[in-house]
């Protein structure tokens, strides 16, 4: 029987047997690593020089837009929240997602930051952002396009936020997609592809009257609490199961949790003026919760939104009545048990 030797291991045998000497593996520092060189074109910037630090997978080039001369445009860009604690890896993502043209899904538990996430990078690249909230029941007219009346005028055709965004070269973020009606998802299959563009089949017109194609700095990103395959926890109310033609169509997929301890800590006082003691014994009642509702012996987890809204009680009420009315009547008879017996834990009253 033939034994296949490659060269690695024939030349290990030849140095066993003393023919040629062994070549001990050689192990780079990071000195020894070589700096990846970034080009930069007009009107880009190092991803470093703009965000404040370097990302794991190395620095990069990001494309800034100049302040825009149209208006209607220039009011849709946001303003940074200075209190804002970025997730480092994932806002990076998120840009190079951008800078690349990807369509971008972004997933994680309610209060993550999703959304945040995404006017927080906006703000940052100065670029205008639109979001929409999807429902079961949102209407095609509203994200597309309609005829209205006009006194004076007649009928004449009005975009919807999605053709907006398209015209604008804005960033669209299609919040709680897993809502979205077939139909609509359908509607939006070919502006998910490379090159794609908008046909709006309602419009009056020819067919060059109904075809958008979006500007070149037009991106989609969508974001929800599942990756749209269904919801198994019972969670969360009308997610559905979204067609694969559409989940496979997404090239940029990053999943959000929540800030650490310390972060949710410093985030908790900044909005809300509580001791940074108190603020600790939230956020570790909050991680019990959580802890609890990840192994499904409560029904409803416990936010970051949820921790701001109880600090800002506490300015009125006890901690403990704070909670109270900020989270535990929420919840059912024995969940209320449950996380009355967590903040006795942590907080020993």
């Amino acid at each position: 029987m033939a034994v296949e030797i490659n060269d690695k291991v024939a030349k290990a045998i030849a140095a066993h047997l003393g023919k040629v000497p062994s070549t001990p593996e050689v192990t780079l520092t990071p000195t020894d690593k070589v700096e990846k060189t970034v080009t930069l074109s007009d009107g880009q910037k190092l991803f470093s020089k703009v965000f404040g630090y370097v990302p794991n997978f190395g620095d990069f080039a990001v494309t800034v837009l100049a302040d825009n001369a149209d208006a209607e445009v220039a009011r849709l860009v946001p303003t940074a929240d200075a209190d804002y604690v970025v997730q480092r890896n994932e806002a990076a993502l998120l840009v190079a997602g951008i800078e690349d043209n990807d369509k971008s899904l972004l997933t994680g538990p309610t209060g993550s930051g999703k959304s945040s996430l995404v006017k927080y990078v906006c703000a940052k690249l100065n670029r205008p952002f639109i979001r929409i909230n999807m429902s079961g029941d949102i209407e095609s007219a509203s994200l597309f396009g309609m005829l209205t009346a006009s006194v004076g005028v007649g009928t004449e055709w009005k975009d919807g936020a999605i053709t907006e965004a398209c015209k604008y070269g804005a960033v669209c973020l299609v919040d709680e997609w897993e809502l979205m009606p077939p139909q609509i998802a359908m509607g939006m299959q070919n502006l998910l592809e490379d090159g794609g563009y908008l046909y709006l089949k309602e419009k009056p017109g020819t067919s060059a009257d109904r075809t958008i194609v979006p500007d070149a700095h037009f991106r989609l990103v969508f974001a929800g609490n599942t990756v749209g395959q269904g919801d198994t926890t019972g969670a969360f109310s009308g997610v559905g199961i979204q067609n694969s033609a559409t989940i496979d169509r997404f090239t940029n997929t990053i999943r959000l949790a929540y800030l650490d301890a310390k972060h949710e800590i410093a985030i908790i006082t900044s909005k809300s003026n509580i001791a940074k003691d108190v603020a600790t014994k939230m956020v570790r009642v909050a991680g019990l919760v959580r802890n609890a509702y990840d192994t499904g012996k409560i029904g409803l987890t416990m936010s970051p939104r949820t921790l701001i809204n109880w600090g800002r009680k506490c300015q009125r009420y006890d901690a403990k009545y704070a909670l109270q009315v900020a989270f535990t009547e929420k919840l059912t008879p024995d969940d209320v048990k449950s996380v009355q017996e967590f903040y006795v834990k942590v907080f020993g009253e």
